[in-house]
């Protein structure tokens, strides 16, 4: 949700809310429009299909999420989770500098928090660590690289690993294979989808 949010915020522009509208005070309810119902039904209707939903599932999560965020309580949802909000303007700051040696330190001070706020809120909004998710956001970057064809050192250096060992370790770890086996197995599939 929040990676969509930016995305939308960056399509739409500032999340400011016009003179005279109240800032609302989180999520909050709104019309059930067909748009919604729409996409909560292209999901729904995947029940029942292991391949279609390792295939379709996350884009049809995301439909719904994104007609969330353009509905009647999309500004809520925007702001919730979208640009204004520190912890995704952190993991947008992340996201620019995935190659750099970032410390927890870093991401707090450019958000203007201190590192235990930070890391209490980080874990309150993403169910994980900070530097649990810059792992995961880390290797997933990686994983995406290796399919499209990048040689595994390579992937691992431009995504901030400086040791090659430890990013086979930490890959395998996520990925139950190591980053070679990875390829062979899902390069494929990332070839057949192009």
């Amino acid at each position: 949700m929040t990676e969509l949010a930016i995305e939308l915020e960056s399509t739409l522009g500032s999340t400011n809310l016009p003179k005279g509208v109240p800032h609302p005070k989180g999520l909050t309810t709104a019309r059930w429009d067909d748009e919604f119902t729409d996409a909560l039904t292209r999901l729904v209707s995947l029940e029942g299909s292991t391949t279609d939903i390792a295939i379709l599932g996350a884009g049809r999560i995301r439909e719904l999420y994104y007609a969330i965020l353009k509905g009647d309580s999309g500004y809520a949802a925007r702001r919730a989770f979208g640009v204004g909000n520190e912890i995704a303007r952190s993991i947008e700051f992340l996201s620019s500098n995935l190659s750099e040696a970032i410390t927890i330190d870093d991401i707090a001070g450019h958000i203007g928090m201190s590192r235990a706020v930070f890391h209490r809120k980080f874990k309150q909004a993403t169910n994980l660590s900070p530097i649990q998710f810059i792992k995961s956001m880390r290797l997933n970057n990686a994983a995406m690289r290796i399919a499209e064809g990048t040689n595994v050192n390579v992937a691992a250096m431009e995504v901030g690993y400086t040791s090659s060992s430890q990013f086979s370790r930490e890959f395998k770890r996520l990925y139950g294979q190591s980053p070679k086996q990875w390829r062979q197995s899902n390069g494929r599939v990332y070839s057949a989808n192009q």
